[in-house]
């Protein structure tokens, strides 16, 4: 068993959730072991979400609890922005488009797959052979990109790890400002008060 992450791009927003229905039947046949699943929308400004609806995530509980949310919320978040995965890279925005649109890390594959509106099936799958989920989503006109779970795992990890120092960084950078912004509005307070009273 391969277990992989993938994302099915569709032209037409519908086949999307045929698609999620094909891979539960595929997972209740023994064909795949679907791990989860969902729908994902990434809407023009570049941020994904998943629509609400109760067809929308399979097989196993929530998606914004497994790791298809994970993925939502750093492929569509500032993480994914961050690190140049999330929707700024890919629409040219002011972040890094080079390392995006020649990455070859997985999140960067990923991300990549998802262009600013379009619909997309993100899974989590236990594969025999990788044949039977491309065959499938070939019938509805899906286009399939998967990387190996363990590879996307490990950069998760990595890009919390990123995203923590980042933020760390950021807080230092906003003490020291606001440390120099005291520090300047003291010296000047000291100074007129000096001058209001004469001393040199």
């Amino acid at each position: 068993m391969e277990k992989n992450v993938m994302v099915v791009r569709f032209a037409e927003p519908s086949k999307a959730y045929q698609a999620l229905s094909v891979l539960k039947a595929c997972d209740a046949e023994g064909r795949i072991r679907l791990e989860s699943a969902a729908v994902v929308e990434r809407t023009p400004t570049g941020e994904l979400r998943i629509p609400e609806s109760d067809d929308n995530v399979g097989p196993v509980g929530t998606a914004s609890g497994s790791l298809i949310g994970m993925l939502v919320g750093v492929l569509g978040g500032p993480v994914g922005i961050l690190l140049g995965w999330g929707a700024g890279a890919l629409m040219g925005g002011a972040f890094d488009i080079d390392r995006a649109v020649t990455s070859d890390e997985a999140l960067g594959v990923l991300a990549r797959a998802i262009p600013p509106q379009s619909t997309v099936v993100i899974a989590s799958v236990d594969e025999p052979a990788v044949e039977v989920v491309d065959a499938e989503m070939t019938k509805l006109g899906g286009e399939v990109t998967r990387r190996s779970l363990d590879e996307v795992l490990v950069e998760l990890e990595a890009a919390e790890d990123a995203a923590a120092a980042a933020a760390s960084e950021a807080r230092r950078t906003l003490r020291a400002q606001r440390k120099a912004t005291f520090q300047a509005g003291y010296d000047e307070h000291v100074a007129k008060l000096k001058e209001k009273l004469h001393v040199g």
